[in-house]
């Protein structure tokens, strides 16, 4: 239940800083990919959507396929345990076009 309150509580905050701006983005909280990380994206159009996510070799690792019907904030947990150290490269796609592009690293 603790873990809930965190989660919404983060996304309450990362959605109130971005003060409903018109711009894709993508977030990871916390800010490095540790055991478990929230994915948030903040998406200014309706669509279909793809994150990818590539190791540093540009191999794709990660494909989330999704569908948003209004501009909202699109959030999910994934786990990184299994990841490497080094660096990782979000593409967020809308209709196979790249709109945000953001690199974090594990450590």
């Amino acid at each position: 239940m603790i873990k809930k309150i965190v989660f919404f509580f983060m996304l309450f905050i990362f959605f109130s800083n971005d003060n409903y701006a018109q711009e894709n983005k993508i977030k990871i909280s916390p800010n490095n990919l540790l055991g478990t990380s929230s994915i948030l994206l903040t998406l200014e159009d309706r669509g279909k959507y793809s994150l990818i996510i590539k190791n540093k070799t540009g191999e794709k690792i990660f494909i989330k396929k999704f569908e948003i019907f209004e501009k909202k904030l699109f959030a999910f947990k994934h786990n990184f345990k299994n990841f490497d150290k080094g660096d990782y490269t979000f593409e967020l796609s809308k209709e196979r076009k790249i709109i945000a592009n953001k690199k974090f690293s594990k450590i």
